[in-house]
């Protein structure tokens, strides 16, 4: 049963003030023992009504309609639907004011949620599987990507020299941050190929600092997404050595579904917030039919400027090679947890010692309910 909080605070206002008045009746007389009894059938109606108003307004807690948002990196077409649903105006249709805090990578997005500064987050699904293995309960709500879209690629220094990541080992690499996404892809190819995932000394990044690292040969290698990924190949900046931009590169590299990029909470939030939350997901559903009903070019139009750049032309063919990647509904498919688990517990020893119920990292029911 919904209560109307409003409409039980009139009342008792009405009560305080008018003693001839009870709850839906009209003004009486009041004399002598009449008005006793009717001020006192008055102050217990009206206790009764506080009572109500303080439990309800404990137990639910009022809409929220302006959101902290944190994504590590929103040029990246991985987190795309975010910017897009921002743009088109589906969080302002829902009544939301969604402030978007553009950071360096994943990792950094994921320790904003459990500072408290945030209260979403566009990230990758892997980080509530990380999260859970240390006790914090956080879901994914809405997932953007099939697939992580991510590359590594040499720099064009060290491109004849470099065939595996055998010829990587003790050589810098860089990525957006230390325990995001681009960091545990080296980690994991590294592991897979039986190596020690410590082996590749790491440097961390911007995306924006990427190109300069490459040419500079600060690293040897770097991990980025599209656009940047595409850019640095066009330009001979670098060339590609691992692809997860489509659904044969993902397969080979994690040997299944690799879902990745949405929208994810707290558990708390969720339960606190629910409609919310449900506001938050109809406007990335929104985006996400947005981007399978329209041209790159249009979805480019859309986009800031500045997201281009410098070059529309190559944003707007760069994208159209990645249109795949995003769901249509924003539906986390059953196969892909299961994969997503697997590849993490090879190089996280507590994520391999957790046990955990996958089907509480992620909610469909959501999406389910966007029409």
């Amino acid at each position: 049963m919904r209560i109307n909080l409003s409409a039980l605070r009139a009342s008792v206002v009405l009560l305080v003030r008018f003693p001839g008045l009870s709850a839906g009746a009209t003004f009486l007389p009041a004399f002598g023992p009449v008005r006793s009894r009717l001020n006192r059938q008055r102050l217990q109606f009206a206790i009764a009504c506080l009572m109500l108003l303080s439990i309800f307004s404990c137990s639910h807690p009022a809409d929220k309609t302006t959101i902290q948002m944190a994504v590590g990196g929103q040029t990246q077409f991985i987190y795309l639907p975010l910017t897009l649903a921002d743009r088109l105006g589906y969080f302002k249709d829902e009544g939301l004011t969604v402030n978007i805090s553009d950071l360096r990578g994943g990792s950094e997005a994921l320790a904003a949620m459990m500072g408290g500064s945030v209260e979403m987050v566009t990230g990758f699904y892997e980080h509530t599987i990380r999260a859970r293995a240390q006790g914090k309960r956080l879901v994914m709500v809405a997932l953007f990507d099939r697939y992580p879209g991510l590359v590594m690629m040499v720099g064009k220094q060290h491109a004849e020299k470099v065939h595996s990541i055998h010829d990587l080992v003790g050589k810098p690499v860089g990525v957006t941050a230390p325990g995001s996404s681009t960091d545990q892809l080296v980690k994991y190819i590294l592991r897979q190929n039986n190596l020690d995932p410590q082996a590749i000394p790491v440097v961390t990044g911007g995306i924006l600092t990427m190109p300069a690292a490459l040419e500079q040969d600060r690293v040897w290698a770097g991990v980025t997404v599209d656009p940047l990924a595409s850019r640095l190949d066009r330009d001979g900046i670098a060339r590609v050595l691992y692809d997860t931009r489509t659904e044969k590169g993902t397969t080979d590299i994690f040997g299944g579904p690799w879902p990745a990029g949405g929208f994810y909470t707290t558990e708390e939030f969720i339960r606190q917030h629910p409609r919310t939350v449900q506001s938050i997901v109809t406007a990335g559903v929104r985006a996400l039919r947005f981007l399978k009903q329209h041209s790159a070019e249009e979805v480019a139009a859309a986009m800031p400027e500045s997201f281009w750049g410098g070059d529309r032309a190559q944003y707007v063919e760069s994208l159209h090679s990645n249109l795949d990647m995003y769901t249509s509904d924003g539906i986390m498919p059953s196969d892909g947890p299961p994969n997503v688990l697997k590849t993490l517990s090879l190089v996280d020893e507590k994520i391999a010692g957790s046990r955990m119920d996958l089907q509480t990292t992620y909610d469909n029911s959501f999406v389910s309910k966007v029409h």
